[in-house]
């Protein structure tokens, strides 16, 4: 069990430095519009391309991951993640940001994927609803804590300074990855027949059930990131805000979730997932 935890751990350590890295951006868009002279289209780009290189990375990743070691993967993943963070934190200008962000969204998509599979590879169905709530809890702790003091320490020296950190912390993620996930290998087994991916793709096109899923998924997200990364741009100039308490929007928003995620996913495990997720969408509308 103490190895069971120290892998989720982990695995909730390198999701937290990953949505740090892709919601670090949104607060800091007053600081960058102002020193790169660009218009919210712009900056709107420079948080959407991270998403659609994650999209379509997570995408066919689904048909190459299953052929490798686990763990083998995550760690060159990882290190590719690392190197694109780095990029983010030496990028001179709003173009070679660009890049460096697509680069960073390719092998954060990939980690994203991995995480799940280890989870479903490694954790009983009837732990996982709370294994689950632990590692997504990091989405709560990085609001409350990686964004908002990542953004302070923007505002007290510059936007640079948050992605060098976060690459510091990506090595050392990296650590817990080689030390704390064991290998891996069940799913190469021979005796596992692997579709091509047309086929997957023709069972899931014409599965409606999955479709009405994915179709869930996307307007989900769809409807959240309308709005989220141009709350930043929005509460500063025309609420009034300073860039430095925009770390109040972000400690807020996710104070109460770190608590509750891990709660959610307990009462999913003891009254069934579907119910759990219904009711809770009911008071999310």
């Amino acid at each position: 069990m103490n190895k069971e935890k120290l892998l989720l751990w982990t695995l909730a350590a390198i999701n937290f430095i990953h949505i740090v890295d892709f919601m670090i951006l949104m607060p800091l868009g007053p600081q960058l519009m102002r020193l790169f002279d660009i218009s919210p289209r712009e900056f709107g780009l420079l948080v959407s391309c991270y998403t659609f290189s994650a999209g379509i990375s997570s995408f066919f990743g689904a048909f190459v991951l299953d052929r490798f070691d686990r763990k083998k993967i995550l760690v060159w993943v990882y290190v590719g993640f690392a190197i694109a963070t780095l990029g983010c934190a030496l990028s001179p200008s709003y173009s070679f940001l660009l890049v460096a962000r697509v680069i960073s969204g390719l092998f954060g998509g990939l980690t994203s994927a991995l995480i799940l599979a280890i989870i479903g590879d490694v954790i009983p169905d009837s732990r996982r609803g709370r294994a689950m709530g632990l590692v997504m809890a990091a989405f709560s702790v990085a609001s409350v804590l990686g964004v908002p003091l990542g953004l302070f320490l923007a505002s007290l020296s510059d936007w640079h300074t948050p992605f060098f950190i976060l690459t510091g912390l990506s090595i050392l993620a990296l650590g817990m990855i080689i030390n704390y996930i064991p290998n891996i290998t069940e799913h190469l087994q021979n005796d596992i027949k692997r579709p091509n991916p047309l086929e997957v793709i023709r069972r899931v096109t014409n599965d409606s059930n999955q479709m009405r899923a994915i179709t869930l998924s996307v307007m989900m997200m769809f409807g959240q990131f309308m709005i989220i990364p141009f709350l930043s741009p929005y509460t500063v100039s025309n609420v009034g805000f300073t860039e430095l308490q925009l770390t109040y929007i972000y400690m807020a928003g996710g104070a109460f979730t770190i608590f509750t995620s891990p709660w959610v996913g307990k009462l999913s495990d003891k009254y069934g997932k579907q119910k759990i997720f219904i009711i809770f969408m009911l008071l999310n509308l």
